[in-house]
């Protein structure tokens, strides 16, 4: 048997491969990035939201709350506001009394339902033209509450 000539014979229908242009190269597939740092940050943006709010409730818990030390300080302030206040309202209307405070001592502090209770003593000079320098001290109880505004302190006679 012969072949026929290729003439004779119906074009292919399967698809020729394209022939390579060696001019132009190919695209360079890009490669497969991991999703290790996406997770890892988006873990770590979590973690600090989670700290930002504890941080964040802590601190507003805490914030309206007074300490030991801010109590102690606005009763030294507030006992020798008062003392002063006592001072000049016995000296003012003495002749010939001049009364001074010299200092505030804190004593005890304790904690109460409503805030702080600081136990103090103002020590006072009164000095006279007959007498001279008299030292004497008054004993004096504050009480320190937090308000919206601030805090709020009562002072009186320690009993």
């Amino acid at each position: 048997m012969t072949t026929p000539p290729p003439a004779e014979f119906p074009p292919s229908t399967e698809a020729q491969p394209p022939t390579a242009d060696t001019s132009t190269p190919a695209p360079a597939t890009a490669p497969k990035r991991s999703k290790l740092p996406i997770i890892l940050i988006a873990v770590a943006g979590a973690l600090v939201l989670i700290v930002i709010a504890i941080g964040g409730t802590l601190w507003f818990v805490g914030h309206d709350g007074l300490t030991r030390e801010q109590a102690q300080r606005e009763c030294r302030t507030a006992m020798e506001r008062e003392a002063d206040q006592r001072a000049d309202r016995v000296g003012g209307g003495s002749d010939g009394v001049l009364i001074s405070v010299t200092g505030v001592e804190l004593h005890d502090t304790w904690e109460t339902d409503k805030g702080w209770s600081v136990n103090g003593t103002a020590n006072i000079t009164m000095t006279t033209a007959i007498i001279g320098q008299t030292p004497t001290s008054v004993g004096l109880t504050c009480e320190a509450v937090a308000t919206d505004d601030g805090v709020r302190t009562t002072v009186k006679n320690r009993l």
